[in-house]
Formats: structure tokens, C-alpha cells, sequence
């Protein structure tokens, strides 16, 4: 339909610049329309079946053979229209056909395809560098996550060392194996299931440090384990679920983590009791690890994801909803 349209466009623009009084401008519009509808269309059917080949080349030398291939199909559709079979009753002009002709339609075909080619290589070339530019940013987001979790773990491991060796070896291990799978940095998509284990490692050196104090609830019986997220969504909630809810009160606390599939909508949620007053006021947040997986999210789901935040019944709630992508997706990235 866009190659049609542009076609016409194109007789149009011609038809008002070179009108024949011959024909007068209609009549001269529609045999115009004619001609280059059957070039684009001819062109395209060309294109289409060497596609296959077309890909594997380069930008220059794939653009090269566009050209001809566009060139070839005006020089065939020139000569079917004015010495061809297509001749009678539907020649452009009268006038004696000479080599000038042949020369001014391959101009005109030259002219704009060169044009189209550039405007579809800037574009290609602007995606390119926005899709670049995205993958670098959210790479520094997640940077900026590894740092922040690494510390954590190993001032928990640090408070082991001297009352136990022995599980501070362990932790320390089990905090390697972590991070082996935590720093690919060809990851840029994990599966629910995986983060979910991601989490349970880091649970598990907490539990260590906060023992009794620390009441941890899965609900995720309707979550779909191979929906793709991007890595560290649960893991960071639940550290700042520690570090604001269960830290700072003498009992403890409890954390929920659950998810759900509604309407193909993949829901979230890490809610945290909240401690008293006076102990909330010394824990006071800079909402930076919100802020970074909200940008992390807009980046892997621009204008699907939502990030929200609430407190109902003295319990601090982060809910996380974006499009369900299943595992066998071929490639989240594009839309």
C-alpha cells in the first residue's frame, strides 16, 4: 500500500511540473500513474524474491543491486510502453521515440531511488545507534546494581568471619557461584525461574546475618517461570525490603514476594512490614534503586512496564507489571 501511495504521489509531482496539452492533465496523470505503478510494482516483486540474497550482502553492495534492479525495471516497462507491445493506445507522448526517452526515465528512476536508498540508510543507521544507545544505558544500569548487591553480601559475610569461619567459607562460595552467573554481561534477559533462584542465594546469605528475624513467603504459583525479565528485578526489591523493613526493627519482619499472569500482563509484587516510626526515620531512602530498575524496565519494555509503589496495612508494597514474553520468544527486542 506505501508503494502504491508513494507511486502516485511521485505522477502527481511529475504530472504538475510536465503536463502534456496533448492529453491535458488527468489523462496525462493516470497513463503517468500507470507507468510508474507498474515500475514499483515490477520492482518490488524483483526485490521481494531476491531478498534472500540481498541480506547477506553489505549496505553498499546491497544497495547497488536495488538500483539496478530498480534501473532494469524502468529501462523494460520504457520500452513496453513506447516501442513494445504496451505501445498502442497507451504511450506516454506521440512524440518520436529516441534514446532521450530512455535517458530521461532512467534519470528520473535514478534520482529518486538514490533518494529513497539514502533515507532508508539514514534510518537504518539511526535505529542502529538508538538501539546502541539503549543497550550501553541499560548496561550501566545494571552496573550500577552489581556494586550495591556485592557490598552488601560481603559486609554479611565480614560479620561471619570471626564467629564462623566455617560459614563464611560457604557463603563466600556460594557468594562466587552467584556472581558467576550474575556478571554475563551477555545477559540481557532472564527467565522468572532464574531470578527467582538468584534471589534464594541472596535470602540465604541474609538469613545468615538476620536468622529468626527474617520471614520470607513465596507466592508465585501463577507466575509462568520462563516469562524473560530483565536480571536483578526481584533480587534489589528484597535487598531494600531488608535493608528498610527488617533491619531496622528489633522482631523482624516478613516479606512477600508473589506474581501472577493477568490479561498477558506479567504482575510482580515485594511487599515488607514496615518497623515502628522512630526506626523508619533513621532508614530514610534515596529511592535509587527504584529509579534505576524503573529505567531498566522502560528500557526493556518502552511504554509497557509500570512501576508502582504503595503502603496498605503498615506494609510497604512494590508492584512491577509489563507484557508477558515467554522463553521461546525469538527476540524480546524487537516490537
Amino acid at each position: 500500500m506505501t508503494l502504491v501511495v508513494s507511486s502516485e504521489l511521485l505522477a502527481f509531482v511529475l504530472t504538475l511540473a510536465d503536463s502534456s496539452p496533448e492529453y491535458g492533465f488527468w489523462s496525462d496523470l493516470g497513463l503517468r500513474s500507470l507507468f510508474i505503478v507498474w515500475i514499483a510494482l515490477s520492482s518490488g516483486f524483483l526485490l521481494c524474491g531476491i531478498r534472500p540474497w540481498l541480506v547477506r550482502l553489505d549496505a553498499f553492495w546491497s544497495g547497488i543491486a536495488t538500483f539496478s534492479v530498480i534501473q532494469a525495471a524502468t529501462l523494460l516497462m520504457t520500452w513496453l510502453t513506447r516501442d513494445g507491445p504496451l505501445n498502442p493506445g497507451l504511450a506516454v507522448s506521440s512524440r518520436t521515440i529516441d534514446g532521450i526517452e530512455y535517458l530521461k526515465a532512467l534519470g528520473v528512476s535514478g534520482l529518486v531511488t538514490a533518494a529513497w536508498l539514502r533515507y532508508l540508510y539514514i534510518q537504518s543507521r539511526w535505529r542502529q545507534q538508538i538501539r546502541a544507545e539503549g543497550e550501553a544505558r541499560l548496561d550501566a544500569l545494571q552496573a550500577r546494581m552489581r556494586p550495591h548487591f556485592l557490598f552488601n553480601s560481603l559486609n554479611t559475610i565480614a560479620s561471619l568471619t570471626r564467629n564462623d569461619p566455617k560459614m563464611a567459607e560457604e557463603l563466600l562460595l556460594d557468594l562466587a557461584e552467584l556472581f558467576r552467573a550474575v556478571l554475563r554481561k551477555e545477559a540481557k534477559w532472564v527467565t522468572l525461574k532464574d531470578e527467582v533462584g538468584l534471589t534464594c542465594q541472596y535470602l540465604n546469605i541474609e538469613r545468615q546475618r538476620l536468622g529468626e528475624r527474617l520471614r520470607v513467603t513465596w507466592l508465585l504459583k501463577n507466575a509462568p517461570e520462563d516469562a524473560l525479565i530483565p536480571p536483578l528485578s526481584i533480587q534489589p526489591l528484597v535487598e531494600n525490603a531488608i535493608y528498610h523493613g527488617i533491619e531496622p526493627s528489633q522482631s523482624g519482619g516478613a516479606i512477600e514476594i508473589g506474581g501472577q499472569l493477568a490479561k498477558h500482563q506479567l504482575v510482580l509484587t515485594v511487599k515488607n512490614t514496615l518497623p515502628q516510626v522512630d526506626a523508619r526515620r533513621s532508614r530514610r531512602g534515596t529511592r535509587v534503586a527504584l529509579a534505576n530498575l524503573g529505567a531498566r524496565l522502560e528500557a526493556c519494555f518502552p511504554g509497557e512496564a509500570r512501576l508502582l509503589t504503595s503502603v496498605v496495612d503498615n506494609c510497604y508494597q512494590v508492584r512491577m507489571v509489563f507484557p508477558y514474553r515467554p522463553k521461546h520468544h525469538e527476540n524480546p527486542d524487537r516490537r
